[in-house]
C-alpha cells in the first residue's frame, strides 16, 4: 500500500475542519470552495507536484480553524503525521497569526513573501488570483467598492515577492487583476 499522502485524504480532513465556515460573501457558499479552488488553479496551470496541491487545499486550516494556540500545535500534529514535513512547513508559511492586527498582517505578507519558498509562493499567487475572483463573482457583504480597490492592490503588493516561478500563473494574476480592476473602477 502506498503510504505517501494523497489529495482525497487532504481533501476529506480540509472539509471537515471547515464544514461550519461559509466565504464572506452574497450567498450560502461552503468554505472549502476556496481552498478547492486554489488547489484546482494550480493544477490548470500545471503544477502536479502533490505536496504543493496538498498544501493548497490545506492552506487555511491552521490559520482559520484553530481557535487557540494548543490547536494550532494539535493541527500542526496531526497535518506533520499525515501529510508530511513539506506539506506542514508550506501551510506555516503561507498562514497568518491571527494573534496580531489585520493591518500589521497584510504588511507582514508583503515583506514576507519574497522569502517563502517556491511551494508558498506558487500557493499564495494562486489564493490571491481566487480571492480577487471572489471579489468579482461573489463580493463580500458590506464591503464597499474602496475597500476592494484596495485588497486588489494589496494582493498585487504580495504577488510580487512571488514571481517568477510559474509564467503563465503570473501572466493570469496579471489578467484577473486588470480585469477586475478595470470592472471595479467602470462600476464606480
Amino acid at each position: 500500500m502506498d503510504s505517501r499522502p494523497n489529495i482525497s485524504e487532504a481533501l476529506a480532513f480540509a472539509t471537515e475542519r471547515h464544514k461550519d465556515q461559509l466565504r464572506k460573501g452574497l450567498g450560502n457558499i461552503p468554505y472549502i470552495n476556496h481552498p478547492v479552488a486554489v488547489m484546482k488553479l494550480l493544477s490548470k496551470f500545471g503544477e502536479s507536484d502533490t505536496d504543493l496541491l496538498i498544501s493548497a487545499l490545506l492552506h487555511d486550516v491552521i490559520e482559520d480553524t484553530a481557535k487557540n494556540e494548543q490547536e494550532v500545535q494539535d493541527l500542526s500534529d496531526i497535518i506533520l503525521e499525515k501529510f508530511g514535513e513539506n506539506v506542514l512547513l508550506t501551510v506555516i508559511e503561507v498562514s497568518d497569526n491571527k494573534g496580531l492586527p489585520v493591518e500589521e498582517r497584510k504588511r507582514l505578507q508583503i515583506i514576507h513573501t519574497t522569502n517563502l519558498s517556491e511551494r508558498a509562493k506558487k500557493l499564495k499567487i494562486a489564493d490571491k488570483i481566487c480571492n480577487i475572483l471572489d471579489i468579482k463573482n461573489n463580493p463580500p457583504v458590506n464591503w464597499p467598492l474602496e475597500r476592494k480597490l484596495r485588497y486588489l492592490d494589496w494582493a498585487k503588493q504580495v504577488v510580487e515577492g512571488a514571481r517568477g516561478l510559474n509564467k503563465k500563473l503570473d501572466q493570469y494574476f496579471d489578467q484577473v487583476y486588470i480585469d477586475v480592476y478595470s470592472l471595479l473602477k467602470g462600476n464606480s
